[in-house]
């Protein structure tokens, strides 16, 4: 976040490109794209049955897939936020555990990260496109 110094000063000298601009008066905020993707992995990862996409496959090591091994899966989802003014346009990619439905999950974590997101960045989501790559090994039962 930065605000200007003095009164009069400009905040919008040198400001990156994906921020979004808050207020008026005293000071302004800005929320750089890499905090909105942030929020939105964080609260799509606490939605039961969501886990990160796979992180890559690996050539060496082992015969599976033709000579390919999956290396495991991320963490997080993986998000990718472009801001204009005060709304988003995101992209995610994550995996679901099996045996929770993909669909349900999906529309469960997209109402989780437009809320969140507008909660805590003030920034309202307006278009999120989800990719799900993969089923991840499941852990009981689906929510």
């Amino acid at each position: 976040m930065t605000t200007p110094s003095r009164p009069g000063a400009s905040a919008d000298a040198g400001e990156p490109a994906g921020t979004r601009r808050a207020g008026g008066g005293a000071g302004s905020l800005r929320v750089a794209d890499r905090v909105v993707e942030k929020i939105a992995a964080m609260a799509a990862a606490e939605v039961p049955g969501v886990t990160g996409p796979p992180r890559r496959l690996s050539r060496r090591g082992g015969a599976r897939r033709g000579g390919a091994r999956w290396r495991g899966h991320a963490r997080r989802p993986r998000v990718d936020a472009r801001l204009e003014g005060s709304t988003a346009r995101l992209t995610m990619t994550f995996s679901v555990r099996y045996p929770n439905p993909v669909g349900e999950t999906a529309e469960r974590v997209r109402g989780e990260v437009q809320e969140r997101v507008a909660a805590l960045a003030g920034v309202r989501v307006a278009h999120l496109d989800i990719e799900v790559p993969s089923l991840s090994p499941g852990g009981g039962e689906p929510f």
